[in-house]
């Protein structure tokens, strides 16, 4: 999986998309979305032009000429040694034109034709080189303003992704107390603040989130010693499967055992449709449509922060052994 869904950029200039259900990671996006915190989100585009003291074309202009320093001479040499050979050209237009009037009798024809077909023939590959290196000048600063977008982009997603951190603290979540399967529903923020528990946000259709369970069942004592909640979200529930699901372990409960083991949670309340839409969005737009077939998992330690993201078959005992080492920190 991967931790901003970038593209899978893996950021980077273009997504390479797998079609492969392997957890793809990447934490480019969301590393640095927290490190553009601070003073430097809070800067307006003006105070940014006025401490470069440049505008943002020449901005990149110069990218560009930094990426491809050796354009600008390279086309500083293509237009004088055409001109050179142009003028020179000229020259020898002229004598031929005196040699055909019989103005100047002593000039070899034959020779003046040879003359010519040099000039103007490295006059018309100069210009071929010219409009080639400018043809790249060209496709090099389209990319360079691609990946500018890009990136601007990204700091949106980040400070989107920053925002979900807060409002995912105050959706609330059924979780068993007891042996018996009485819950009690309370905001993951204070689920995390009184038991320290990460969680692992499973969101996607029904296979995807059934999948992920049977592979998290057979991790179930990792996931108890190791203070973690297993919430599945499908995606493709209507809200008459949903009522239909119990949340304890009663007689009636129907549910496989994979479904009702003690550390998965149960979504409630409101909330989880806008934020799971927002982060399967972001992911499609990441990873392609993909995403909503392979589902997508939030990876959240017990302090609040969102540590990964990505989509396609959670590798569990990873992902446990990653939320372990950040308790320890």
């Amino acid at each position: 999986m991967c931790s901003a869904f970038a593209p899978l950029a893996t950021t980077s200039t273009t997504t390479q998309r797998q079609t492969s259900s392997t957890f793809r990671v990447n934490d480019s996006l969301l590393v640095g979305a927290r490190r553009q915190e601070g003073s430097s989100l809070s800067m307006s585009e003006s105070e940014k032009k006025k401490k470069s003291g440049l505008d943002e074309k020449m901005r990149n202009k110069l990218l560009t000429e930094s990426i491809a320093p050796w354009r600008t001479v390279r086309l500083f040499f293509y237009f004088s040694l055409g001109l050179g050979a142009f003028i020179g050209g000229m020259i020898t237009l002229a004598g031929t034109i005196a040699a055909i009037t019989q103005a100047r009798p002593d000039v070899d024809l034959n020779t003046e034709y040879v003359n010519l077909a040099i000039d103007f023939g490295a006059v018309a590959v100069f210009a071929f080189l010219a409009k080639w290196d400018l043809d790249r000048q060209g496709e090099l600063e389209e990319g360079v303003l691609e990946n500018i977008e890009k990136k601007k982009g990204r700091k949106v997603v980040g400070r989107a992704m920053r925002e979900r951190e807060q409002l995912l603290g105050t959706l609330s979540l059924a979780i068993q107390v007891s042996a018996d399967g009485a819950t009690r529903e309370a905001p993951v923020r204070e689920i995390q603040a009184a038991a320290r528990q990460h969680m692992i946000l499973v969101a996607g259709p029904k296979k995807a989130c059934r999948d992920a369970l049977i592979g998290a069942n057979l991790l179930k004592m990792d996931f108890a010693m190791s203070n973690v909640l297993v919430v599945p979200y499908e995606t493709d529930a209507d809200d008459l499967d949903l009522q239909s699901k119990p949340i304890g372990t009663g007689f009636g409960d129907g549910r496989p055992m994979y479904e009702t083991q003690a550390y998965v949670a149960k979504p409630v309340g409101e909330g989880w449709d806008d934020y799971i839409a927002a982060e399967i969005k972001d992911a499609v737009e990441q990873s392609g449509e993909q995403a909503r077939e392979e589902g997508i998992a939030v990876v959240v330690a017990n302090d609040g922060k969102v540590l990964r993201r990505g989509i396609g078959k959670v590798p569990w005992r990873q992902m446990v052994e990653q939320l372990e080492a950040t308790a320890k920190e």
